[in-house]
Order: C-alpha cells, then structure tokens, then sequence
C-alpha cells in the first residue's frame, strides 16, 4: 500500500542531516502532517516554517533530548511524540528513527555512562518509539504504515575508534530486521537504512576529527577530495531520494549506501576473516 497525501510521520533527529531533508521530502510529495523532535529548537523552528510555508505540510516541534530518558529528565518522550501525533492530526502513519550520536575514541577511553548515553539515544530511543508507536500505527488501516530505522555500515561491519557506535547500529538493524519479520504479516513496512558517509552536519557535532570528517573532506581541491565527493561518500540529497524511492517501492528491506559501505558489507558476508584483518589497520585515533 502506498504513503497517501497528508499521512503522518514522527521523525526523530529531524534539526539537521538526514532526519531534515526526509521531513522537507516527505511535506513536499504528500504534504505530510509531521511531529519533529531534536535538541536544537532553532533549527527545528526553520524546518517547520519551511515545510510550512513552501510546501503546505504541516509540522508540530518538539525539543528533548533522548538520552536524558533514562535519568528522568525527559521520560517518556516517545510517549509524548505518539500523543501528539494521535492528538494533532488523528492518527500515526509511520516513524523515522534517526536520532543518533557518536562517541569516537578507543574502547579503553569510554566510561559505562558514555557507553550508556549513547545506547540510549542509538538503540533505545528507537525501541521506545517503536513500541508506543505500533498501537497508533495499527488503528491505521487506510494507508501504507512504515517504520524506518536509520542505522549504518557501522552496523554490519565494526571498526576500531568506535566501537561503542557500532555496537549500538548493530543492535539497532539486528531489532530492525527481526521486527521486519514478526511485522509482515501486519503489513508493517520496515526500512532498515544502513549509510556508509554521508556528508552531513553529523560528524562536526560529535566532535568527529576534521581528518576523519567526510564533509570537509570532500571539500579540498584535491584528489582526496575528489574521491571523498564523487565515489567515497553521497549527499545527503542522494540518501534520502534513496529512503524515499524504497519507501514508495514498499516492502520491508535493506538498504545499503555508498559505494565502498556496499563493496565492505557483501566482502565481509562471504570473506569476513578478511575483513577483520583489514579492519585491524584502521588507526583507533588519529
């Protein structure tokens, strides 16, 4: 079943990056009715009026924070995005699980409360939703339902630096791909995007090195920068017509970005001792 006009979408991490460009994406094709969360109140303020005003969606924002969950400082946010959307536009159609946070560093560097701060918006925020989600989600028998989960490569193959990231991606495509199943006979559509680098505002927000960033790589005059623009990574543009393109084709699936988070995904699937060797060669930091 296909996502009809003015269908209702919560989307998490919606101030920036992908979350923002799929909230402008979805108001523009179906005039999406959307409830918007992130930390930054400003920037979410722009995209409501830009979805607003350009292309006659409508949006409801809401500023949290998902981490502080877990120590009562905001809990039950999820709670909250589902109510609002059931009390502001009737109903729920579909969920986008984008929020997420990196800690880079070595194993050793991390405390249990990083570790804990970053599963809690990686992993269960998006289970939170998820399950205060499905009951709206099910009184909506009219419409395609859709739950997408943003997860990464990161997910499929781990690599030194960011371990704890990778571990909380892999914990979300793993709940991705086992509710995919439970869910199907539902009709419940779950997208489990796994993007290798996508030149978002991501990297500068979690203090990611500027060697290490391929946002500002892709920006040198340079071969480096050539490669980084054109082959190594993709816009944001680019992944989110492709999160659309598969929303629109229906079915539960996975999808795989970037040309080299391709190549490492099918490479570590039937030759994965060779991939751990070479994993072995990435720096822990630089």
């Amino acid at each position: 079943m296909s996502i009809k006009t003015n269908a209702r979408f919560i989307i998490t991490g919606a101030s920036s990056g992908i979350g923002r460009a799929l909230a402008l994406k979805l108001a523009k094709k179906y005039r999406a009715r959307l409830v918007l969360c992130a930390r930054s109140e400003g920037d979410l303020a722009a995209t409501k009026k830009q979805i607003e005003d350009d292309y006659a969606g409508r949006a409801t924002i809401v500023k949290a924070d998902l981490a502080l969950s877990s120590d009562g400082g905001d809990d039950d946010i999820q709670k909250r995005l589902v109510e609002i959307a059931q009390n502001e536009y009737g109903g729920l159609d579909g969920i986008v699980n984008n929020a997420g946070m990196g800690s880079p560093g070595a194993f050793t560097a991390l405390s249990i409360e990083d570790w804990r701060r970053l599963f809690e918006v990686n992993f269960f925020g998006a289970l939170k939703l998820i399950q205060y989600a499905l009951p709206a989600m099910d009184a909506t028998e009219d419409s395609a339902r859709k739950i997408v989960n943003i997860s990464s490569v990161a997910g499929k193959v781990a690599i030194p630096g960011s371990v704890s990231y990778c571990a909380s991606k892999f914990a979300l495509t793993a709940l991705s791909e086992g509710i995919a199943a439970e869910l199907h006979s539902k009709g419940v559509d779950v997208l489990t995007v796994c993007p290798g680098w996508v030149r978002t505002e991501f990297f500068e927000k979690n203090h990611v090195p500027d060697i290490k960033n391929p946002t500002l790589m892709a920006q040198g005059n340079d071969v480096k920068g050539f490669l980084m623009k054109n082959i190594l990574s993709i816009s944001t543009e680019q992944c989110v017509n492709d999160i659309m393109h598969a929303l629109d084709a229906g079915g539960s699936k996975e999808l795989i970005q970037t040309l080299p988070g391709k190549v490492v995904e099918r490479l570590h699937g039937v030759a994965p001792n060779l991939v751990r060797r070479l994993v072995r060669m990435v720096p822990t930091n630089l």
